[in-house]
């Protein structure tokens, strides 16, 4: 018995130092800091690799200036930080590469752990509008200390105004586009708040009834994720849903004389037979005008947009992919040159190609299609996350005649993107990734550098009760002029 004692005493003590190293492990991840000369190592790999592929360089900003940039930023890194620190100081400085297909992610590690845990929410979901934040919605529907559309002045002693400033500056974004991060701060505010300012365990929120500004203060609840409590405009179950083209098609208002195309994102299948049979429909039906809904689509297959073009454009137009590498860059910090070189391969068998100044250029045709096409009145709705491949599609169709843009900016700029295939970069201390475009896509119908996306022809803005009320403020507007052209 006293020999058990004996081996038992040691196998405790084992297990016990086993659990915390486990433990350690485990918030390692989180709350690990990295030295100065490893953060700047990461910060000199990631420089290298732009400054070598990165197609932004001399678009909206100089060589010099982003020379100045990393060593400002290198240099201003004196103190150790944890991954999450850093990240947020390398999101900063990637914005000024003014593109919205280059971005900042958590290593794998960081993600891994993060899916397993739980965090702290606010139960009272909040909405930006514009520079004013309201309250939007209680996870708890029977809770109703704070009313719905009431407007949040502070949230733990920070200013609404400066927290949806700040939160605004962390979305990646096409040229000097502003609808973007406006749109995406709109919608997913409250994790992002936390993600930036930290998770309480409780809040203390100043908020204005009448003239009075009130204070509540509640404890934080625990989720793995929010549910979704704010919604978008209520959209008719009537529509015909084309699933894997990501598509839906209906006629709609009086007469049924509107002709509606909903395209959610472009699709890699489906969507070439999903097109044909869309377009067969709209021309049988010869509605007083077609509309095409971009709102909400961050992009995807280029070809799939050429096809879309292709029924409605027409004339024939040019798109040119530029890239100035051979192979990627410093590969042993990333995959996928072989997909590269392929896309290279595939781009010139389907296009025409020319080697200028140390540039690969693959110029591709758009055509109009023969069957199916239709020329007749078209109106394209499109906003802030119209981005991408939709982007691309509303600049083309914004020189189409008899054509009227309705919603807001694209996030997508009129000029073209940084785009075409996107590779992730892994730096190696951190293991933060950054995904890095190889091609300059250029929107041939507008050359020159804008910094803008395309501009509707008539704007729409939504107010906070037009949210709450989910109106579709952009299709009440087209249906208003479809009326009165008849």
């Amino acid at each position: 018995m006293l020999s058990n004692t004996k081996l038992l005493i040691p196998f405790l003590i084992f297990m016990l130092l086993y659990q915390f190293s486990c433990k350690t492990i485990k918030t390692d991840s989180l709350t690990k800091k990295y030295a100065p000369a490893s953060l700047k190592n990461d910060v000199s790999v990631l420089e290298k690799v732009s400054a070598c592929m990165h197609p932004v360089y001399g678009i909206y900003h100089s060589r010099h200036f982003y020379d100045s940039l990393f060593r400002s930023f290198s240099g201003s890194l004196t103190d150790s930080l944890t991954e999450k620190q850093f990240r947020i100081k390398l999101k900063l400085v990637a914005g000024n590469l003014r593109c919205g297909h280059t971005e900042i992610i958590a290593s794998k590690k960081t993600i891994k752990h993060l899916r397993k845990k739980k965090f702290n929410f606010s139960p009272y979901l909040f909405m930006p509008v514009g520079d004013t934040l309201y309250m939007a919605a209680a996870l708890n529907k029977k809770d109703s200390l704070i009313k719905k559309g009431a407007r949040i002045t502070k949230i733990n002693g920070i200013p609404a105004d400066s927290i949806i400033r700040y939160s605004r500056r962390f979305i990646s974004t096409d040229g000097f586009n502003k609808t973007m991060p406006e749109y995406y701060i709109q919608w997913n505010f409250n994790p992002f708040y936390l993600s930036l300012f930290g998770r309480p365990d409780t809040f203390n929120v100043e908020y204005s009834s009448g003239n009075k500004i009130q204070k509540i203060h509640y404890p934080a609840i625990r989720l793995k994720q929010l549910p979704v409590v704010i919604k978008n405009p209520i959209s008719d179950s009537s529509y015909i849903k084309l699933k894997r083209a990501k598509c839906f098609y209906n006629s709609v208002g009086a007469n049924k004389k509107a002709f509606v195309i909903r395209v959610k994102a472009f699709s890699f299948v489906g969507y070439k037979r999903a097109y044909r049979k869309m377009f067969r429909k709209a021309n049988a039906v010869k509605p007083d005008a077609l509309v095409l809904d971009l709102r909400g689509n961050g992009g995807g297959s280029l070809a799939n947009s050429y096809k879309l073009l292709s029924y409605l454009l027409d004339s024939t137009y040019t798109q040119t992919l530029k890239t100035g590498i051979r192979n990627y860059p410093y590969r042993k910090y990333t995959r996928g040159n072989f997909s590269f070189r392929f896309t290279k391969f595939a781009l010139r068998m389907l296009g025409s190609y020319k080697h200028r100044n140390d540039t690969a250029c693959f110029t591709m045709r758009i055509k109009p299609n023969r069957r199916h096409h239709y020329s007749g009145k078209l109106y394209v709705l499109i906003n802030g996350a119209s981005f991408s491949a939709s982007g691309l599609v509303s600049a083309y169709l914004k020189k189409r005649p008899n054509t009227v843009i309705v919603g807001e900016e694209t996030g997508g700029a009129m000029e073209g993107c940084n785009a075409g295939i996107t590779p992730y970069y892994t730096l190696p201390n951190t293991g933060i990734r950054v995904r890095m475009p190889a091609f300059r896509v250029v929107h041939d119908v507008s050359p020159e550098p804008t910094g803008h996306g395309v501009i509707p022809d008539i704007k729409i803005k939504y107010a906070i009760q037009d949210i709450f009320a989910r109106r579709d403020l952009e299709m009440q507007k087209i249906l208003e002029l479809i009326n009165s052209a008849q």
